[in-house]
Parts: structure tokens; sequence; C-alpha cells
């Protein structure tokens, strides 16, 4: 099943890599005209350069990191084009035979992460970024760590590890309406209403 999770999390980040390649051309609309000096913004689109350079750079680390565990070396480094980013995500796939079932989740955390980026970009658009909840606490730890993904209708704590329900697991709610008095409330896993 790892080695499924891993060659799905491979799969997902050569999918959604060359749409943060080719966003990363494209100039950020910042909603300004004139007034500013023509050299003040970036000729790029920023959070798709972000996006596309972590993977970029993190698939040589993380390759490098997984040779390292599985055959003692690093190897050598791959040079920076395109065509070597794709390889170093196939040899990721590839060395995830050889390595133990949590280091090979662990792996596919990592691609994950980087294809959310690439996902949230607004040109892309296929996962929605968690957004703080100005004023909320958690109803379970008392932080005002609350996030929600409003199109999903989901609120979660950030406090990943730290923080769980009366069911012992992380708190995740739904955004509801009071059947009542129409007013909005969470329904929560473990059968809390706020």
């Amino acid at each position: 099943m790892t080695a499924d999770r891993l060659s799905d999390s491979c799969a997902e980040l050569a999918r959604l890599l060359p749409a943060a390649r080719t966003l990363m051309h494209v100039p950020a609309a910042t909603g300004t005209t004139g007034g500013g000096h023509p050299g003040s913004r970036p000729p790029w689109q920023p959070d798709a350069a972000d996006a596309a350079m972590d993977a970029h750079e993190g698939l040589r680390r993380l390759e490098a990191s997984m040779r390292q565990a599985v055959t003692g070396h690093h190897g050598r480094r791959r040079g920076g084009s395109d065509a070597n980013t794709s390889a170093a995500l196939d040899a990721i796939e590839r060395l995830g035979a050889g390595l133990t079932a949590g280091d090979a989740a662990r792996a596919a955390v990592i691609l994950d992460r980087w294809s959310r980026q690439v996902a949230v970009l607004p040109a892309v658009d296929t996962a929605e970024p968690w957004r703080r909840v100005p004023g909320a606490s958690c109803p379970y730890c008392g932080t005002p760590m609350l996030r929600v993904q409003p199109r999903a209708g989901l609120v979660t704590c950030l406090r990943w590890g730290a923080c769980s329900d009366a069911d012992g697991n992380h708190p995740m709610g739904r955004m509801a309406v009071s059947g009542i008095d129409g007013s909005p409330q969470v329904i929560w896993n473990d059968g809390l209403v706020t």
C-alpha cells in the first residue's frame, strides 16, 4: 500500500509540475496601474515560481536522501534542467521500493506538499487552501488556530498532534446552518456542535 501511495504521489506531482513551470513565466496581475517604476514588479508569477522551484530543488534533495538510505551514498547531483527534474522524480519512485514503509510514507507526504503548493495556485485551482478564522478559538484546545476551507465547508485546528477531539482524533468539522434559527454552526466529527 505504501509503495502505491508513493507512486501515486510521484504521478500527481508529475502531472501538476508542468502547470507551475508554465505559470511562473506569466507576470503577476497586481491590480495596480501606473505610478510605479518599470522594474519594480517581478516579471513572473511569484507563487507559481515558488511552487515550481521548491519542487525543482526539493526533488533533487529528496532523491539524494533516498539514495543514501538505499545504497549508502548520495550519488551525483543532477543538473538543473526540467528533464533532470523529471528524472529525479522517476528515481524517487524506483528508490521507494528499497525504503521502509515509514520512510516511503514520509517521502509521499513531502511530494504531496509540493503537489498541493501547485494545486492551490488560482490558475490551477484543484485544491482549496486553508484560511484563518479571525477571532475564533478551537473548542478543544482553546487556541486561536482554527482554519477553514469555505468551498469544501471544512473546519480544523492547526495544532496537529497536540489537539484532539473527544474520540481522540484530530478535530475536523463541517460548516452547517442551524435548522432551528438559521445561525451558522460547525458540526464536529465527534458530535460536538458549536
